[in-house]
């Protein structure tokens, strides 16, 4: 099998559902993390100075949501349909999205108040959106089968849930049904619980 390396800082973000996937598909790949201080110096080394990064054989790939996608097919997390994987691929694409434009400030009290307008706003209309592809996928999930959509979801929600998401509500998606009950579904799989398992 070739040689993975996936470098990204010391927390979950957008290296999670790699890490999950690459495990689950019997990957042996080298985790690389790294700290916020040593950033400016690993910075100018990657590809478009940004992370997370991907080494197959040496070579670098870059975007976290091809890598995602990459390691989802390895890890049995992306689907084989493509009318399944469209779903798949709009939710994901839409999350990274949504992490994207969160609004940041340097103000804390300008910060909140972003925060405010956004979860009333923007936020809200993305979470409609996701639900309304699980309501339309049966209640649980974007696909027939677990996937990478539903690993960046439970990831996005357990982050907001442990208050990373400044100035957001920490209950916000306990009301979506169909979210709530994918990212339950996702913190049981057999997958997951190996992974996490098998850094004890």
């Amino acid at each position: 099998m070739s040689a993975h390396e996936l470098l990204y800082f010391d927390g979950a973000g957008r290296a999670e559902t790699i890490r999950i996937c690459l495990h689950a598909g019997g990957v042996d790949f080298k985790d690389t993390r790294f700290k916020w201080a040593d950033w400016s110096a690993i910075n100018p080394q990657l590809l478009l100075a940004a992370v997370p990064v991907l080494k197959v054989d040496g070579v670098m790939h870059c975007q976290s949501v091809s890598l995602a996608r990459y390691a989802g097919k390895l890890g049995g997390f992306y689907p084989t349909d493509p009318v399944q994987a469209l779903f798949v691929d709009e939710a994901i694409e839409s999350l990274n999205e949504l992490m994207a434009v969160a609004p940041k400030h340097s103000d804390p009290e300008e910060l909140l108040k972003l925060r405010k307008e956004f979860q009333a706003g923007v936020m809200t209309k993305y979470a409609d959106f996701f639900e309304g592809l699980i309501q339309k996928n049966g209640g649980v999930g974007f696909a027939a089968t677990p996937s990478i959509a539903d690993l960046t979801l439970w990831g996005t929600v357990k982050s907001i849930r442990t208050g990373d998401w400044t100035g957001i509500d920490a209950a916000f998606f306990d009301s979506y049904k169909g979210i709530t009950a994918t990212v339950d579904s996702i913190a049981k799989n057999e997958k997951v619980v190996a992974y996490y398992a098998s850094k004890e």
